[in-house]
């Protein structure tokens, strides 16, 4: 076995939060996100909060014909 250069598990690494982050801003849950990712939930929670703690937006997109303004014509 040979590790894997550091340069190349962190681009990896980050590359797998920012897949995360996506799926969660389109409003999959955390068991999802690992389903499709075929990781743990454990890590899919550890990398959110990861996220949230260094300041990257989690806000969800709003659904199909889903405003702020619902009710108003």
């Amino acid at each position: 076995m040979i590790a894997e250069e550091r340069t190349t598990y962190e681009g990896r690494s980050r590359q797998r939060r920012d897949q995360i982050v996506e799926l969660h801003r389109q409003g999959l849950k955390g068991y999802e996100i690992a389903r499709e990712l075929h990781v743990s939930a454990g890590l899919v929670s550890v990398r959110l909060k990861e996220a949230r703690s260094a300041g990257v937006d989690l806000t969800r997109y709003a659904a199909a014909g889903e405003t702020h303004e619902q009710g108003q014509a």
